[in-house]
């Protein structure tokens, strides 16, 4: 049995991998600097979490891993290269712990975690059993990771340090881009160039979805096409869309209804409970990901529906005077 050390265990990426590995029957330990939930969690699901970093605490350590946040000066990471242990960034171990899956990576400025959240809940409702690593925990499922038996894993494509160049996936999608994170990409162009770089890490002849309504995302049209990638488009006010979100209608205490067609056949119906018109296209992109999948439409639409959303991302945490 492997013994896999985290540095950063207690932050959102690795939090959700130390999860995954102890549910695939790994030994997990991991350092960090503060305590956190994420950190008392994997602690309580059988990971041993040391506060603080020292070079002791990747004893009997077979591999390290280290959180984005993590320098070369580290004192495990130097302890481990002294040791001749394996030091890996988080990007490049996650394409590993995806290697031989169906590979889904969900990239974009925004809408990523919610979108990703959406497609791991479907697919577990719908008997799929994905391994699943998502940004925020899934309300659904009470949890923002999970090694499943099924042939899929799901997985957020953060791109902050470049992370999800790391990443070989079988198919994507890509919500939009939009300039963000300047201490990593100083210009838009840096940042629309680690999206057509993102584009290029997908396998040969896998498939692609992207948002119609967001012209940069669209701009990777050509990238995809050189790659020979099967391309496809979502969105509600691009008429092009191959996807799209028709007849949005606001439901009293819910989010929005909306009828969702590919090309010009009905799909299904689905009526939200997370709100805003922005989790319209996050669905319709969810759904339009099962429909490749040749899954059930219907059942794919109720899932939808009963989508109760994210950590952190419009949640519902308490009444006033209610």
């Amino acid at each position: 049995m492997e013994h896999i050390h985290l540095i950063g265990i207690g932050g959102t990426g690795l939090s959700a991998i130390a999860r995954v590995l102890l549910e695939s029957g790994y030994i997990v330990s991991g350092s960090d600097m503060q305590e956190s939930p994420l950190g008392r969690a994997v602690q309580a699901a059988g990971a041993r979490v040391f506060s603080g970093h020292a070079a002791e605490n990747i004893t009997g350590a077979d591999l390290v891993v280290r959180s984005s946040a993590i320098p070369d000066s580290n004192v495990e990471v130097q302890a481990a290269r002294q040791k001749g242990i394996p030091v890996l960034k988080r990007a490049d171990f996650l394409g590993q712990l995806m290697a031989g899956r169906l590979g889904i990576a969900v990239a974009g400025t925004h809408g990523k975690t919610t979108t990703t959240a959406m497609i791991a809940w479907l697919l577990s409702a719908l008997g799929q059993n994905p391994s699943f690593i998502v940004g925020g925990v899934v309300s659904n499922l009470r949890t923002n990771a999970r090694a499943g038996q099924g042939s899929a894993f799901v997985i957020e494509a953060d791109e902050y340090d470049r992370m999800f160049l790391g990443l070989r996936p079988q198919m994507a999608m890509i919500t939009n881009v939009e300039h963000d994170h300047p201490d990593i990409y100083p210009s838009a162009a840096d940042f629309q160039a680690a999206f057509r770089d993102f584009v290029g890490c997908l396998n040969p002849e896998g498939f692609l979805l992207l948002c119609a309504d967001d012209p940069a995302a669209m701009d990777l049209q050509l990238t995809a096409h050189n790659k020979n990638l099967h391309t496809l488009t979502y969105g509600i006010y691009n008429p092009q869309a191959n996807y799209k979100a028709t007849n949005l209608r606001a439901e009293a205490d819910k989010g929005f209804a909306f009828d969702a067609k590919k090309d010009e056949s009905l799909l299904a119906q689905i009526t939200l409970q997370v709100p805003g018109e922005h989790n319209v296209l996050n669905a319709l992109a969810a759904l339009a990901i099962a429909h490749q999948l040749n899954l059930a439409m219907d059942a794919a639409a109720q899932a939808l529906s009963d989508f109760q959303g994210t950590g952190r991302r419009f949640e519902v945490v308490g009444e006033v005077n209610g």
